[in-house]
């Protein structure tokens, strides 16, 4: 590669930048830096062969960049170092991400008990989280545009340990207890958007990688029914709550070294070098220009791109149903099943364990039987409404028996399964259509829409059975299903110029 080319591709327009090559000796154990182009990493070779690969000493550069001196680096967790601690900081995050999300639902009866308050009251729990959802998807950009994703990470962080702790003391009335769940929220909105650009701009085995995040969080959410149960057995059902916290703590002891390097400046150089790369005209008339700078951007011309719109919708039925059913579904077997608590908690996970087993296993398949993630994920919408089919006609039978619950444990099992892995592979189909400036804020406002559907959904599920009956609860997460497998349908009618992807 011609090196008066590189010098062309390396510097900013209006700001000369000057590039300090590192070699391994020189390094710190954990340096590394963020380039989320494969062929950045060719730039930066300084080898007259294209085809060899670059030595994992010439990845790493530091950049003078309007006054900041920045540490650049590709996403390639096998050659950079320091990328591993990130992804294991976003892992450890995911945990408390699923030990918060599927505790509530576990905990409902117990919190209608402690604090003398109906179904429809503690359901307010939802819309309390939804909130600070909503609030992660307005404030993500401006946080990452002042603070970088090192500001990021460490607010979420922070604001889990912080109300988590308060939690764990058993808060004296419920409006205590309900407004702890605000910046938990808002907290894990800014968590989920962050991890899944992250781990969604990996250069190598981002799928595996994007699978195996979401099975952890499969995972935490899997261990909380029959964790809460046991606290609740025990007559300390807040010290619960010691877990998530110890977990956030950790995450944060790994966040502080592993995102050192992710400023502000190095997010507003990245968004640039994005735009300077991106030469192609948007096809779409109501796409946004690439070269303006993503603060310029309102909501609602964000949110009404086809890949940002489609993205949200899609989230938004999906963690209606996924939270729905993770959340009732130990409400609906207690009520109409059977009254034994600790049977029906591990019953309930049983669900969380088919989720986190398909995160996993359909992980490693996507790639291989499938062209791309989005083909992938159109199978695998076809085989969850076909168990939540099965799902709604089992629960209508009433029995208690042995063999019916084994049964009806193993569609749940089956259910989750296959509705596991829609969410990380359409995370990574959302990143492969949008460009870097638009990633953090598009993925953040979608994941904000999941989360009102997360919220929404499950509270009026709460409020609708309070009228007609707990008994409809397969029936409305059947309906949830369908809905964001029609979404996805309509992914390729809507988002133009990315026939590779789709």
């Amino acid at each position: 590669m011609n090196s008066s080319k590189q010098g062309e591709d390396i510097l900013d327009t209006t700001t000369t930048a000057t590039t300090d090559w590192n070699t391994v000796d020189d390094l710190d154990p954990l340096v590394g830096s963020h380039s989320n182009r494969a062929e950045d990493s060719f730039e930066l070779q300084s080898t007259e062969d294209p085809q060899v690969p670059p030595l994992s000493g010439s990845l790493i550069r530091d950049i003078e960049w309007k006054g900041n001196i920045l540490k650049i680096y590709p996403l390639d967790y096998q050659k950079v170092p320091l990328v591993k601690y990130q992804v294991l900081a976003c892992f450890v995050m995911f945990t408390v991400f699923g030990f918060n999300d599927q505790s509530i639902g576990t905990l409902l009866p117990k919190l209608m008990e402690y604090y003398d308050t109906s179904k429809v009251q503690v359901s307010n729990i939802f819309l309390i989280q939804l909130s600070g959802y909503i609030c992660a998807s307005l404030l993500n950009e401006r946080v990452h545009n002042k603070y970088g994703m090192r500001g990021g990470m460490m607010l979420a962080a922070t604001l889990c340990i912080i109300f988590f702790a308060i939690l764990m003391s058993k808060p004296v009335n419920f409006p205590i207890f309900m407004f702890c769940c605000f910046p938990l929220g808002l907290g894990i909105g800014i968590l989920d958007a962050s991890c899944n650009v992250l781990v969604g701009n990996m250069l190598v085995h981002k799928n595996e990688l994007m699978g195996i995040m979401h099975a952890v969080y499969g995972c935490a959410a899997m261990l909380t029914p029959p964790l809460v149960a046991h606290f609740v057995k025990w007559g300390h059902w807040s010290l619960y709550f010691i877990i998530p916290f110890a977990m956030s703590v950790l995450g944060a002891f790994i966040i502080v070294p592993s995102f050192r390097f992710e400023t502000a400046a190095k997010y507003h150089y990245t968004c640039q070098q994005d735009d300077n790369n991106n030469q192609e005209p948007t096809p779409e008339p109501t796409a946004i220009n690439d070269s303006q700078p993503p603060v310029q951007e309102s909501f609602l011309q964000i949110l009404s791109l086809p890949p940002i719109l489609l993205y949200a919708l899609f989230l938004f039925a999906y963690l209606g149903a996924e939270i729905t059913t993770g959340a009732w579904f130990y409400t609906y077997v207690l009520e109409t099943k059977s009254s034994d608590q600790i049977k029906m908690s591990y019953m309930a996970s049983t669900f969380w364990i088919g989720l986190t087993a398909g995160r996993l296993i359909l992980a490693f398949v996507t790639k291989r039987a499938f062209s791309n993630e989005y083909r992938a994920c159109r199978v695998y919408c076809a085989f969850t409404v076909g168990f939540y089919t099965l799902y709604m006609l089992v629960g209508w039978i009433n029995s208690d028996s042995t063999l019916y619950l084994i049964t009806l444990s193993v569609v749940m099992f089956c259910c989750g399964f296959f509705i596991g892995p829609l969410f990380p592979s359409a995370s990574i189909v959302a990143v492969q259509v949008l460009p870097s400036k638009l990633q953090i804020s598009g993925v953040g406002m979608a994941v904000a829409a999941g989360g009102c559907g997360g919220a929404i959904l499950p509270y009026s599920a709460g409020i609708l059975t309070h009228w007609i009956g707990i008994q409809w609860i397969p029936t409305l997460c059947w309906l949830m299903v369908v809905m964001f497998s029609v979404v996805w349908i309509l992914y390729p009618k809507y988002i133009k110029g990315h026939s590779e992807y789709l």
